[in-house]
């Protein structure tokens, strides 16, 4: 653009909705206040999908009616389904181990993080947070 050239702001909405649920193309969300329902493409939210639960408040940004991006809570809680036993001897700087979580994504917990166990992830970048006690 020129100096000279104006460029028109866009209008955006940011509202608070209830995740209801999902199917393989998109996922519904309810208005806080209204109770008017709307849907959003998953390819839209990417793997935030997984994340989404029943319920879990949301804030949706809208152009012109229409969703265009999902902010999440920034701490998710999630139960760990699989994830190995501590190997003995091994260092600290490597004990991380994989596990998979009840909404099917798989992250890296510290060693003392067993199955079963509830804990805390972080949304923005799917990582360990803290275990839920």
């Amino acid at each position: 653009f020129r100096s000279s050239e104006t460029v028109e702001k866009a209008e955006v909405d940011e509202k608070k909705f209830n995740f209801l649920y999902s199917d393989d193309k998109s996922s519904y969300f309810m208005d806080n206040i209204s109770y008017d329902q709307i849907s959003m493409l998953n390819n839209l939210i990417g793997d935030k999908v997984n994340l989404l639960k029943e319920n879990l408040e949301v804030t949706i940004t809208l152009l012109e009616e229409k969703p265009i991006s999902i902010e999440l809570p920034k701490n998710i809680k999630c139960r760990v389904e699989l994830t190995d036993g501590v190997v003995k001897g091994q260092t600290a700087a490597s004990s991380y181990k994989p596990a998979k979580l009840d909404n099917g994504l798989t992250i890296t917990v510290p060693p003392f993080i067993e199955s079963g166990d509830e804990i805390v992830i972080d949304s923005r970048n799917l990582e360990y947070v803290k275990k839920n006690n």
